[in-house]
Protein backbone atom coordinates (compact mmCIF):
# COMPACT_ATOMS: atom_id res chain seq x y z
CA UNK A 1 0.00 0.00 0.00
CA UNK A 2 1.32 3.38 -0.82
CA UNK A 3 1.00 6.08 1.69
CA UNK A 4 2.30 8.90 -0.26
CA UNK A 5 -0.39 8.95 -2.67
CA UNK A 6 2.27 8.28 -6.00
CA UNK A 7 -0.13 5.54 -7.21
CA UNK A 8 -0.87 5.91 -11.38
CA UNK A 9 -4.56 6.61 -10.11
CA UNK A 10 -3.21 10.09 -8.30
CA UNK A 11 -1.41 11.54 -11.21
CA UNK A 12 -4.40 11.28 -13.63
CA UNK A 13 -6.61 15.39 -13.46
CA UNK A 14 -9.66 14.49 -11.15
CA UNK A 15 -11.46 16.80 -12.78
CA UNK A 16 -12.06 14.87 -15.85
CA UNK A 17 -13.48 11.05 -16.94
CA UNK A 18 -11.45 8.74 -17.66
CA UNK A 19 -9.99 9.26 -21.43
CA UNK A 20 -10.82 12.50 -21.78
CA UNK A 21 -8.27 15.25 -22.01
CA UNK A 22 -8.03 18.03 -19.59
CA UNK A 23 -9.20 21.35 -20.14
CA UNK A 24 -5.92 23.05 -18.50
CA UNK A 25 -2.98 22.89 -21.06
CA UNK A 26 0.24 20.71 -19.79
CA UNK A 27 2.62 21.42 -17.22
CA UNK A 28 5.66 21.30 -19.15
CA UNK A 29 6.22 21.23 -23.06
CA UNK A 30 5.82 18.02 -25.37
CA UNK A 31 9.28 16.15 -25.35
CA UNK A 32 9.72 17.13 -29.30
CA UNK A 33 9.30 20.67 -29.16
CA UNK A 34 11.91 23.34 -29.18
CA UNK A 35 12.61 25.53 -26.69
CA UNK A 36 13.61 29.08 -27.72
CA UNK A 37 15.78 31.01 -25.73
CA UNK A 38 16.36 34.69 -26.05
CA UNK A 39 19.29 36.92 -24.97
CA UNK A 40 18.34 39.75 -22.68
CA UNK A 41 20.10 42.65 -22.91
CA UNK A 42 20.73 44.29 -20.02
CA UNK A 43 19.89 48.00 -19.68
CA UNK A 44 22.94 50.64 -20.13
CA UNK A 45 23.25 52.10 -16.40
CA UNK A 46 23.46 55.81 -16.81
CA UNK A 47 26.12 56.20 -13.95
CA UNK A 48 26.69 60.29 -14.83
CA UNK A 49 23.07 60.53 -14.57
CA UNK A 50 22.58 58.78 -11.38
CA UNK A 51 25.95 60.72 -9.52
CA UNK A 52 23.98 64.19 -10.83
CA UNK A 53 20.75 63.36 -9.39
CA UNK A 54 22.46 62.54 -6.37
CA UNK A 55 24.56 65.23 -5.96
CA UNK A 56 21.66 68.22 -7.47
CA UNK A 57 19.88 66.31 -4.11
CA UNK A 58 22.57 66.96 -1.96
CA UNK A 59 22.10 70.58 -3.37
CA UNK A 60 18.79 71.06 -2.63
CA UNK A 61 19.07 69.17 0.60
CA UNK A 62 22.05 71.46 2.53
CA UNK A 63 20.89 74.82 0.90
CA UNK A 64 21.54 76.03 4.44
CA UNK A 65 25.25 75.06 4.27
CA UNK A 66 26.77 77.54 1.73
CA UNK A 67 30.60 75.48 1.29
CA UNK A 68 28.91 72.21 0.80
CA UNK A 69 25.90 73.36 -1.30
CA UNK A 70 28.36 74.93 -3.96
CA UNK A 71 30.51 72.95 -4.15
CA UNK A 72 28.04 69.63 -4.58
CA UNK A 73 26.08 71.91 -6.87
CA UNK A 74 28.97 72.83 -9.56
CA UNK A 75 29.90 69.34 -9.57
CA UNK A 76 26.72 67.90 -9.98
CA UNK A 77 25.88 70.65 -13.45
CA UNK A 78 29.34 69.77 -14.87
CA UNK A 79 28.63 66.04 -14.25
CA UNK A 80 24.87 66.53 -15.54
CA UNK A 81 26.60 68.22 -18.68
CA UNK A 82 29.35 65.28 -19.20
CA UNK A 83 26.50 62.46 -18.87
CA UNK A 84 24.04 64.66 -21.82
CA UNK A 85 27.00 64.42 -24.33
CA UNK A 86 28.60 60.79 -23.32
CA UNK A 87 25.26 58.82 -22.29
CA UNK A 88 21.78 57.50 -23.69
CA UNK A 89 19.68 58.28 -21.18
CA UNK A 90 18.94 62.24 -20.98
CA UNK A 91 16.05 62.39 -18.41
CA UNK A 92 18.47 61.97 -14.96
CA UNK A 93 21.45 64.39 -16.02
CA UNK A 94 18.69 66.98 -16.97
CA UNK A 95 16.56 66.39 -13.34
CA UNK A 96 20.02 65.96 -11.49
CA UNK A 97 21.23 69.36 -13.61
CA UNK A 98 18.08 71.45 -12.78
CA UNK A 99 17.90 70.23 -9.39
CA UNK A 100 21.66 71.97 -9.14
CA UNK A 101 20.56 74.81 -10.58
CA UNK A 102 17.91 74.92 -7.58
CA UNK A 103 19.77 74.57 -5.15
CA UNK A 104 22.44 76.70 -6.31
CA UNK A 105 19.85 79.72 -5.96
CA UNK A 106 18.46 79.10 -2.90
CA UNK A 107 22.18 78.55 -1.76
CA UNK A 108 22.99 82.15 -3.66
CA UNK A 109 19.83 83.40 -1.92
CA UNK A 110 21.06 82.33 1.63
CA UNK A 111 24.57 83.59 0.76
CA UNK A 112 22.83 87.09 0.49
CA UNK A 113 20.59 86.84 3.18
CA UNK A 114 24.32 86.35 5.39
CA UNK A 115 25.94 89.78 3.66
CA UNK A 116 22.81 91.16 4.43
CA UNK A 117 22.56 90.04 7.53
CA UNK A 118 26.46 90.66 8.61
CA UNK A 119 25.76 94.66 7.37
CA UNK A 120 22.94 95.05 9.48
CA UNK A 121 24.63 93.64 12.49
CA UNK A 122 27.49 95.92 12.32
Amino acid sequence: MDYNNNGPEWREDYRTQPGEQSPYPQQYPPGNSQVVLREVGQQKENKLGITALVLGIITLLFFWAPFISLITGIIGMVIAIIGLVKEDGKAMPIIGMVLSIIGLAITSLMILGYIVQYLYLY
